[in-house]
């Protein structure tokens, strides 16, 4: 696995999706510190082109490569072309995803479909696709899906996000079981807020749903770089799951203790907020 590589002397080769902005920028810049091979995938060539220009600014060794990990052909086409041209895959980061945020019933379905798109169906095919390639290469090698902690506690009005987070646990709980046998890892990621472009590029049913998650976006204590030395030490210690950020692992245990409790409380101080923030209008 790949945190018995911590101290490999040999070549290390990292994939890791929406690698053109925010926490995929900062997964590619600290794996190329670390002397990986980088091939950093987006939909955006552009931004993945930026971030290859920081990698080899660094000194760091990767590539860019144009991905919709929506487009199950271009998982196909983007594994051929790698296995061509690398000896394995070390590391799989499947981190690409969008957001949206309205209430069930209010929000379109339009939005619900996109994020369950991208950021749950875009995962699975990536692990699909690239799994297989793993297992030929085992021991040895990690998947890493990048959730959050909507995932195991949904936050009210982002029903498409939460849902779509909970979907990736469960597939990383699900290939954890099937792949532990034969040495490959797989660790979830579940973060809490952090400035990144997630909000900035979301779908909002209103101006306050925007405005609160802003204000979350504002007000958060991690940070992306935060994010992937937490998931790179979990790596390292064969994690499972990694809660990102003290008071998310605070409520975590909480969940764990009493989900009912815990999502009164969430219902309570959500009401609360959003009549703040639509009082701003």
């Amino acid at each position: 696995m790949i945190y018995a590589m911590k101290h490999s002397t040999r070549q290390r080769y990292a994939l890791v999706t929406g690698g053109g902005s925010g926490l995929g920028r900062a997964f590619c810049r600290r794996l190329a510190h670390q002397r990986w091979h980088v091939a950093c995938a987006d939909v955006d060539q552009a931004a993945a082109e930026q971030t290859l220009a920081q990698i080899r600014d660094a000194g760091g060794s990767g590539q860019a490569e144009p991905l919709d990990v929506t487009d199950a052909a271009a998982w196909d086409a983007l594994c051929d072309k790698l296995r061509r041209e690398w000896p394995r895959l070390d590391l799989l980061v499947n981190n690409a995803g969008i957001c949206a945020a309205g209430e069930i019933g209010a929000a379109p379905l339009e939005d619900f479909d996109r994020v369950l798109d991208v950021n749950l169906r875009g995962t699975l095919i990536g692990c699909h696709t690239m799994v297989p390639w793993l297992q030929e290469t085992a021991p040895g090698g990690h998947v890493v899906n990048i959730a959050s902690i909507a995932g195991v506690l949904p936050a009210p009005s982002m029903g498409a996000y939460n849902i779509s987070k909970a979907g990736v646990v469960s597939l990383s709980e699900t290939l954890y079981a099937e792949l532990r046998l034969l040495g490959i890892g797989v660790t979830v990621v579940l973060p809490g807020f952090f400035p990144s472009e997630l909000v900035s590029r979301g779908h909002f049913a209103s101006a306050a749903h925007r405005r609160l998650a802003e204000r979350y976006t504002r007000q958060a204590q991690i940070t992306a770089e935060e994010v992937v030395e937490r998931t790179l030490h979990g790596i390292e210690r064969g994690k499972l799951y990694v809660a990102v950020g003290r008071r998310v692992r605070w409520l975590w245990r909480l969940k764990r203790l009493s989900s009912t409790t815990l999502l009164r409380l969430a219902s309570k101080s959500y009401r609360r907020k959003l009549r703040k923030a639509e009082s701003s209008d």
